[in-house]
């Protein structure tokens, strides 16, 4: 059998996702805080701090809620089930309530691997989350492995 990975596929290789750009709200921050530690603490649970200029420092993982968009085109999956492979991030500074940061996802590499399901397609992305300044807060090298059933099939 042939290999899964295509030349458009390869073409993805350096390709970036167009930027998304999200305002971290102080009840955002309070809200993921809240999720993360089940519980608020006083700062956070005071209405007339919540939305005030009082620095709030979000958890960091808060950027794993940062969706970036799709390729444009669109990255031809050639599988119908998707895995997250797993994703390792590199923290530069804090993220405080009243940030806009801006996600932007590019595609380092795709190789495939044989499995008990078959091929499987791995894609290595990273994505930036950059401030309005342009300086760089965080990023995230993400795998997400591809199998089974040809896309679009039932």
């Amino acid at each position: 059998m042939g290999s899964v990975i295509t030349d458009v596929m390869q073409s993805f290789i350096g390709a970036k996702s167009p930027p998304i750009t999200y305002r971290v709200s102080h009840r955002d921050v309070a809200r993921f805080n809240a999720a993360i530690r089940g519980v608020l603490p006083p700062v956070e649970n005071d209405p007339d701090l919540v939305d005030s200029e009082t620095m709030i420092e979000a958890n960091p993982l808060i950027l794993r809620s940062f969706i970036t968009a799709p390729f444009d085109p669109p990255f031809p999956e050639p599988f119908h089930d998707v895995l997250d492979g797993g994703s390792r991030f590199k923290f530069i500074r804090p993220v405080v309530a009243g940030d806009e940061i801006t996600a932007v996802r590019k595609m380092q590499e795709i190789f495939e691997k044989s499995g008990r399901f078959g091929p499987m397609l791995f894609k290595i992305t990273e994505v930036s989350y950059s401030d309005v300044s342009g300086e760089l807060v965080a990023t995230q090298e993400s795998t997400s492995i591809s199998y089974g059933r040809p896309a679009g099939s039932v």
